[in-house]
């Protein structure tokens, strides 16, 4: 699968960076994990709009599922000029506004997460991980036809239940949005040592973090999330890809 960093800002994006977003890409199927601030104008440099059939919202935080609506906009306005006959799959929390205007929706469909559930789209299977954080909100696990998994941890503290949803997972994009020292559990975030401590207990290929602070040194994040990894990590870029 080919896995595409589409945006990595925490709370709002930066000129030409959205916040979360994450394309993962097989046999022509086009799968969009979070529409936060500007992923709807950014995922077209990668693909097309239209070509978008299914997005999972880990939860409806602005920076995770803020562009949502122009997804829902883009899909109506195909559908009535005849461009595509199928619905725009929409996957999330069960509650909350959003979810009531997504089933109001024209030419879009509403699909419940949880944990225990699992949906298949195309060649792969996707499962959830019920994080902590200020509301319900999930980690996702992908898992292509020949075995390769991708783990997107979205928001959340760190949970020994987290290392075995992700544990082998040949890529792991984890939630870093605090430095180190400063305390997870209270903003409902990781920090850098704990995503580092993540994909070393969770022995996984290659990590990046993801939900990154507008303050800082970006490079003191990175360092001590390697110094707690036992492998390579990486800061997440607009437009970085792994193929795995």
């Amino acid at each position: 699968m080919k896995v595409t960093i589409v945006g990595m800002w925490n709370g709002f994006p930066k000129y030409s960076e959205p916040t979360s977003g994450c394309l993962v890409q097989k046999n022509g199927v086009n799968l969009l994990i979070d529409a936060g601030s500007g992923v709807a104008g950014q995922i077209q440099k990668y693909v097309d709009i239209h070509a978008i059939d299914h997005i999972f919202l880990t939860h409806y935080h602005h920076d995770h599922a803020g562009d949502i609506q122009a997804f829902v906009l883009a899909r109506k306005l195909t559908r009535e000029h005849k461009r595509t006959n199928r619905n725009l799959k929409i996957y999330g929390p069960e509650g909350g506004l959003p979810v009531r205007e997504i089933r109001r929706a024209q030419y879009s469909t509403f699909q419940p997460i949880r944990a225990q559930k699992t949906y298949t789209v195309g060649p792969f299977k996707l499962e959830f991980h019920r994080n902590e954080h200020s509301t319900e909100t999930y980690a996702i696990r992908v898992t292509d036809d020949t075995g390769a998994v991708l783990v997107y941890t979205s928001d959340t503290c760190y949970r020994g239940s987290l290392v075995r949803f992700a544990f082998g997972a040949d890529l792991l994009i984890t939630d870093c949005r605090l430095y180190e020292g400063h305390d997870g559990k209270v903003e409902g975030h990781m920090n850098a040592e704990e995503a580092g401590r993540l994909a070393s207990k969770a022995d996984t290929s290659k990590t990046i973090l993801t939900n990154l602070p507008h303050h800082g040194a970006l490079e003191v994040l990175l360092d001590s999330a390697n110094q707690h990894s036992i492998k390579n990590v990486r800061l997440a870029e607009v437009g970085m890809q792994v193929e795995i």
